[in-house]
């Protein structure tokens, strides 16, 4: 692993001789850290300054990395293939360099959501001497069936075309399609089959096969993959996210349902899908980070917290956390994220609000 100029560039050689690129971002709390938190992502490390930033202010040490065949990194990206073992191979050089400082975290949204989970399960099982002291997945995208189908098997026409138009082909993400584009290239999905639509032509070799491998895919097993795993987990989810029923799910399946859950109104893009005052509110009580330290406090602490809160609306007081049932949680979501979905290619990075009290 090499090193370069600030914020940190850092390259992780794996054997097959892939080079992973990453930023790493010291935390701003000077002389120490409460640990160390593992982003990876396909969608561009240089766009997380912002989250690395919430990270460093409340004391932790980052590391932005693009995923095999993004970005900076080489190698040929497949979505989905392989972010167990570059997750799990970037903690082990992480940890041989000297670079972990406390206890590692892996964490991020969306796909990166993704890239944590496998990393965690992978460190778990494959005999490395390193572990995760927690995950941190929010609103997760959890497997190419999950992403492509709603759990009732219904396609998901108009978010998978727009998302792996812009990010699942290419070494960086292309613009979005036009919406009248898109709203074409999903009738001809609905009518003929969506296998009618990518061909290398247009997106280069692989293409065809790598979307016929996304419709094609199998239900995840999320107990039998995910249900005795160890490490801490954190999911957040909300009612208006689309993968909503699905994190829920993985909340149930980790380490036989032994997980936190944070919940609040929004959706896929967490606190920038709040009207003002709400998020305003939020913002109050010192976002989804200070919940997130709570979270890692207690892990630190000795005694993981598994409990489930709503940030939701109490008579009297306004917005709160509250205790809430999962079982409840699901049937509201399954009511009313349909009617606030949005084309996933508008979301390529998700914009979780992290920054603690005060911050502007």
């Amino acid at each position: 692993m090499t090193g370069g100029s600030w914020p940190g560039y850092l390259e992780f050689p794996l054997e097959d001789g892939v080079i992973l690129a990453a930023d790493s971002y010291h935390s701003s709390k000077r002389g120490r850290t409460q640990g160390t938190i593992l982003i990876r992502t396909p969608y561009g490390r240089g766009q997380y300054g912002a989250q690395a930033g919430a990270w460093q202010r409340a004391g932790y040490d980052v590391v932005v990395q693009d995923v095999r065949g993004r970005y900076g990194s080489t190698g040929e990206w497949h979505p989905y293939a392989r972010e167990g073992h570059d997750g799990a191979a970037t903690a082990a050089s992480l940890a041989r360099a000297g670079l972990l400082r406390g206890p590692l975290v892996l964490a991020g949204a969306s796909y990166d959501a993704h890239c944590a989970l496998e990393a965690a399960r992978t460190l778990e099982t494959s005999g490395s001497a390193i572990r995760a002291a927690a995950v941190v997945a929010m609103v997760p995208a959890l497997g190419l069936f999950e992403t492509a189908r709603d759990p009732d098997g219904t396609p998901r026409f108009g978010d998978r075309i727009g998302w792996w138009h812009m990010h699942g082909f290419g070494r960086e993400s292309a613009p979005p399609l036009a919406p009248a584009e898109l709203g074409r290239r999903c009738r001809i999905a609905a009518k003929q089959g969506p296998e009618q639509l990518v061909h290398d032509a247009e997106y280069g070799p692989g293409a065809r096969a790598a979307w016929a491998r996304l419709w094609s895919a199998p239900r995840t097993d999320l107990k039998a993959r995910y249900g005795r795993r160890n490490t801490p987990l954190l999911l957040v989810s909300g009612q208006n996210d689309f993968f909503a029923a699905e994190a829920l799910a993985m909340a149930d399946a980790w380490s036989g349902g032994m997980t936190g859950l944070l919940w609040g109104p929004w959706g896929h893009r967490l606190a920038g899908d709040l009207d003002a005052g709400t998020a305003a509110e939020l913002r109050a009580d010192g976002g989804l980070m200070a919940r997130i330290q709570d979270f890692l406090a207690s892990i630190r602490n000795g005694t993981p917290a598994t409990e489930s809160l709503e940030f939701s609306l109490a008579p009297e007081t306004g917005y709160a956390w509250l205790p809430a049932e999962r079982d409840g949680l699901l049937r509201r979501a399954s009511t009313s994220a349909a009617p606030h979905r949005v084309p996933h290619e508008t979301q390529s990075v998700p914009a979780p609000v992290l920054l603690p009290r005060g911050e502007p």
